[in-house]
């Protein structure tokens, strides 16, 4: 019997996670595990002629816009789990009430971070990229929509 019980404890701990449904939100391997609406305001840059920008904020996620396309991000992300895996988080821009209710997106989502997480950690995300044709949307544009989502044992 005190032979086996190594073998028992390291099969208790080599259970699977439960599998969501095919259903859920995917895209090669990951789904959405949070969306976050939030207005875009212009950005207070004091000084001389800048490139326009609009920045956004929502409790730990906020970041800008410029009207050449650059875009920043800085949000924290949980993992709830203590195996590992692999959260992006991106933003998508659009056009809406002030609330940002009801609104009409002009760009897919475009993602500017990638982190591996672990033993049911917090991590701060902080990247960016480039979205493309802003110099056309960049003045209707009033919402943005951070996106997180997760690959693995999320």
């Amino acid at each position: 019997m005190w032979k086996l019980l190594p073998l028992i404890l390291l099969a208790s701990c080599a259970v699977d996670e439960p599998r969501e449904p095919a259903s859920q939100s995917r895209q090669a391997g990951y789904r959405i595990v949070n969306i976050v609406d939030v207005p875009l305001n212009p950005a207070s840059r004091p000084g001389g002629e800048q490139v326009p920008t609009k920045d956004f904020e929502r409790g730990d996620t906020l970041g800008w816009i410029r009207k050449t396309g650059a875009w920043n991000i800085r949000a924290a992300v949980t993992h709830p789990r203590l195996r590992c895996a692999t959260y992006e988080t991106g933003i998508q821009l659009g056009a809406g009430n002030r609330a940002c209710s009801e609104v009409r997106w002009l760009t897919n989502v475009e993602f500017g971070t990638k982190q591996t997480q672990c033993n049911n950690a917090t991590a701060i995300h902080a990247g960016g990229g480039e979205l493309a044709g802003m110099r056309d949307i960049f003045g209707a544009s009033t919402c943005v929509r951070v996106v997180t989502r997760c690959e693995g044992a999320c």
